[in-house]
């Protein structure tokens, strides 16, 4: 297994255990951590509004670097 193949493997488990937690803090029916505070109602006031929208965007990192390492990894093993 080469170096390249090792830096990819590594960042690909980091992201994916950090995709998973990030999945885990997301509002389901219950609202998540905007329900924790008080509601739905006075998030916007306390600020919660704000972290459920910035989950939202570091999810999308998340899975955005998820899938570009999977495709790496497919390529990289896909090859020898």
């Amino acid at each position: 297994m080469g170096v390249l193949t090792t830096v990819v493997l590594v960042i690909h488990i980091i992201v994916s255990v950090g995709l998973i937690l990030a999945i885990l803090l997301h509002a389901g029916k219950g609202g998540g951590i905007s329900s924790v505070l008080g509601g739905a109602g006075s998030s916007i006031f306390t600020g919660s509004y704000i972290v459920e929208k910035n989950l939202d965007r570091i999810t999308i990192v998340l899975a955005s670097t998820f899938a570009v390492t999977t495709i790496l990894l497919v390529w990289i093993l896909g090859t020898k």
